[in-house]
Order: structure tokens, then sequence, then C-alpha cells
């Protein structure tokens, strides 16, 4: 009975801390690092999410969509396939739309497999920033610097290839560089992430692009643990009508047992 009565004061808690969570977003920049498989075996491993969801009340919501990955192992070699669609419909007009589909591939080289070339390809829109279709092609290095249980830190460069159409008719052609830095750390009850990514023009580095996805974890207690996020993307040219600076931010709270 005192388990029982335990297990429901968790849910209590749960449901209520879920709901003071705070959110505001419409990120540009795809964040890869976060989204790797931690499993190291062999083969095939991925994972499909799809919702559909409808609501009238005073007017009609209409939400769907779909998120996968797909990453296959193999020796020295990674592939990593990543889509994400979504639309939230309220009243007619369109509150969310934007999708991607990214597809990476990682060869380990050195005697420690701490390097490795990388290549990408991935599509995307995004109609709530004007974004009709963009497309970028890159290749580059990757070198984990540190990589264990509490403390990571790796660091990648890739030069790209983008070609971008936006819903007023402007076509966009430009070579960037797109570097990135992940820095993990975890002591006791506390883990610390971050993943940073800037991307200038080459021919013009007042034109660039900034995201930053940070996330701060601790315990609580011995079977709770409070979850602090911030995701940030800074577009020093962005489109007409769209904020240069858009963010989320979120609260949230692990149970385990």
């Amino acid at each position: 009975m005192i388990q029982k009565s335990l297990l429901s004061i968790r849910v209590v808690i749960l449901a209520f801390l879920l709901l003071a969570g705070a959110s505001f977003s419409n990120a540009q920049i795809v964040n890869v690092e976060s989204k790797r498989s931690g499993n190291k075996q062999e083969g095939w491993h991925g994972s499909l999410n799809l919702n559909l969801n409808f609501t009238r009340n005073t007017g009609d919501v209409f939400d769907y969509g779909a998120k996968g990955t797909v990453q296959y192992l193999k020796e020295r070699h990674r592939l990593l396939v990543l889509t994400d669609l979504s639309r939230v419909v309220a009243g007619g007009t369109d509150f969310i739309n934007r999708g991607y589909e990214h597809v990476r591939y990682n060869c380990d080289f050195g005697e420690k497999r701490n390097f490795s070339f990388e290549a990408f390809q991935q599509a995307q829109f995004n109609g709530i920033q004007r974004i009709q279709f963009r497309h970028l092609t890159g290749a580059g290095l990757r070198w984990n610097a540190v990589e264990n249980d509490s403390l990571k830190l790796w660091v990648g460069s890739l030069p790209m290839y983008e070609y971008e159409e936006l819903t007023t008719g402007i076509i966009e052609r430009n070579f960037r560089q797109s570097s990135y830095v992940l820095f993990f750390v975890a002591f006791r009850k506390f883990e610390f992430q971050t993943i940073n990514y800037y991307q200038p023009r080459f021919d013009d580095f007042s034109d660039f692009r900034f995201s930053s996805s940070n996330n701060i974890e601790f315990g609580v207690l011995s079977w709770l643990r409070f979850v602090t996020s911030l995701d940030l993307t800074y577009d020093s040219r962005p489109p007409v009508d769209v904020p240069d600076l858009v963010f989320t931010f979120k609260n949230a709270i692990k149970l385990e047992f």
C-alpha cells in the first residue's frame, strides 16, 4: 500500500510539473548530435513516432506529424537518417508547418577512432519562417577530443553548399562553413550538455546563423530528477517579417523507479 501511495504521489508531481513547462520555438538548424543513438551494437537501429490529433472547441485544431530515426553501424561506418514533420492548423491558420529529412554518413579513422570523415545532405521547409525549400549538402571532419561517461568534447567542421527558396520568391545560393561543438559533463547527480552550431557564409561573414541547445539535469531525490533546457537559433539576415532570434525554454521532471 505504501509503495502504491508513493507511486501515486510521483505521478501527480510529474503531471503538475509537466504542465508548468514553457515552449517558444521554430529552429532552422537541425541539431544532429542530440539525435545520435547511443546504441553501439552493429546493425540497424531506429524508432518511429506518429501523431494525429483533432480538437473541436470554439474552433477546430488539427495537429499531426511524424518523427523517425534510423541508424546503421558496421565497424568504422555509421549511417544516420532523420525525419521530422510537424503541422498544427487552428481556424484555418498554420501555427506550425515545418519538416526536414537529414542523411549523414561517418567513417572513423585513426588508431583510437576519435577522428572521422562525415558527409551529409538535408532538405527542409518551414512555412512560418518563410522557407519554401532549403537543400544543404556538405562534408568535413569530426574530432571526438574526449569521450567517456562523465565528460565529452566533440568538434566538427563541414563546408557546405546551400540552396534556398523563400515564400517571398527570393532564391539564395551560398557556400557556408558549418562548425559545431558539443560539451557534456556529469558529476554525481548533475549533468550539463551544450551543443552549438555556427554557420557563416564564406563570402560574407556578417551573414551567419547560430544555434545553441543546452540541457541541465540534476537529482532532487533518489527517484526524482529535474530537467531544464534552452534551445535558441539566431539568423543575422532572416526573411522579411521573421524574427532574428527564436527560442524554446522547457522545464520537466524524470521519475526513476
